[in-house]
């Protein structure tokens, strides 16, 4: 069911409660109404027949002419007004209003209001000797014709009133409901992939914040679809310098050297050879390509984190920036129990110090750095601080995204603190997993 129907429903549902309360309402107000004015229209009349005769003389005479005045008197509003004695009973000679025929109310209505009134009654003693009973009893159908008549303004007033606001809400939503396409429309482009389509702003603050959210959420997906397709780029650039570096060495140093050898293996075959010196120089040259071959090797993956494993290659690389950058002091920090470290965990931790310490000579020119790699709350926690000039922290070098991407394709996090001239703070949350060999 879509949200404007179930809308409609309720208001609906609504409108016929508030009207059914309010025909209830009507009904019981109309019927106070009735009660009160035929009653009162009763009581006024029993007290004005009542005084007229006390201020008769006592003579069945002027009883009599009394009598036929009452009689004669037109039908009152409220009141039917009869003489009756014991043999026949003797009205007005105009037709009294009765029973309601004429009324415009409905049956149901009258049904609803009618009220059962006391007959009063009054004896009078007559000419003949006889008495004559006078009987007021109420007519209510004059009022209840007006009770119906306000029922219906009320009535209608009501209808009216819920119509205007059920067209109101309906209009309000409807631009609710413009809202909400565009910002489903906003989101398919999201979904798609086009990070550039930008929401207007809505009139509705909700939804205008709603849209605020998601130009946002575009904007940052913008961001980091845009860093990492270079970040993707770098990365095959450095793949591609790597493996022109690498044959390059194999050319310079593999070719030269293997060249060398084959000579030198010739030249032992010919008589007159100096063997030991030709020996001695080809033991050297297989020195060389050890020392190189080693060297690719470490610049691959680094052996010593699989034979001594973390700790050992931490502190094996710490010796050797030591080495490099005599004036910079390196603090290294490291918890023996990330020794069960998981590989797949292992070999980011070392990439990310090696990222680390790499900016930290190259850029930071500081004097001390200290690294700290310890397990804290099943997580792997990484800070490399420095002394050094700082960095803004807008930076988008391709070190830096490197260490983000490698934190939170693992569900780990990065956070990068950095004050001018104050140095700079990176903090590395990543998961710890164990080995399970």
């Amino acid at each position: 069911m879509s949200l404007r129907r179930l809308i409609n429903i309720r208001i609906i549902l609504s409108v016929i409660l508030i009207l059914i309360f309010s025909a209830g309402i009507a009904v019981w107000q109309a019927r106070k109404s009735v009660e009160k004015e035929v009653g009162s229209s009763i009581h006024l009349a029993v007290q004005m027949i009542k005084f007229g005769f006390n201020q008769l003389p006592a003579s069945s005479e002027q009883n009599d002419v009394w009598l036929q005045k009452i009689a004669d008197i037109q039908p009152v509003r409220h009141l039917n007004i009869s003489i009756k004695d014991n043999q026949r009973e003797i009205q007005s000679k105009k037709d009294f209003y009765k029973g309601g025929e004429n009324s415009s109310a409905p049956y149901w209505f009258v049904k609803a209001i009618m009220i059962d009134f006391s007959t009063h009654s009054y004896d009078i003693n007559v000419a003949d000797g006889s008495t004559k009973t006078i009987f007021i009893t109420a007519n209510p159908m004059d009022e209840i014709s007006e009770a119906w008549g306000e029922t219906k303004v009320f009535f209608w007033s009501i209808v009216l009133m819920l119509l205007i606001i059920f067209l109101t809400v309906n209009l309000v939503f409807n631009s609710m409901l413009q809202a909400v396409k565009a910002i489903l429309s906003g989101l398919r482009q999201v979904e798609a992939g086009n990070f550039d389509h930008v929401l207007p702003q809505f009139k509705i603050s909700e939804f205008d914040a709603i849209a605020t959210e998601i130009n946002g959420m575009s904007l940052a997906l913008n961001t980091a679809q845009t860093n990492n397709q270079a970040l993707a780029r770098h990365t095959m650039q450095i793949q591609e310098t790597e493996r022109q570096n690498m044959s390059r060495e194999l050319h310079d140093e593999m070719g030269q050297s293997l060249t060398a050898i084959k000579a030198m293996a010739v030249t032992c075959q010919q008589a007159e050879t100096d063997v030991n010196a030709v020996t001695s120089s080809i033991i050297e040259i297989c020195d060389h390509l050890s020392v190189v071959v080693r060297s690719m090797m470490k610049t691959l993956h680094p052996l010593s984190l699989m034979e001594l494993g973390l700790g050992a290659t931490l502190f094996e690389l710490v010796s050797e920036w030591q080495r490099r950058s005599g004036e910079l002091q390196f603090d290294l920090n490291y918890d023996a129990s990330l020794d069960n470290l998981s590989n797949d965990i292992t070999i980011h931790v070392y990439r990310i110090v090696q990222e680390c310490l790499t900016n930290v000579v190259r850029h930071a020119n500081a004097s001390q750095v200290v690294i700290l790699v310890i397990k804290r709350d099943d997580a792997v926690w990484i800070t490399v601080s420095d002394n050094g000039q700082g960095k803004q922290l807008n930076s988008s070098g391709f070190g830096l995204l490197g260490m983000r991407e490698r934190a939170e394709s693992l569900g780990g996090q990065f956070k990068l603190e950095s004050v001018c001239d104050g140095g700079v703070n990176v903090v590395v949350q990543l998961p710890y997993w164990e080995d399970k060999s």
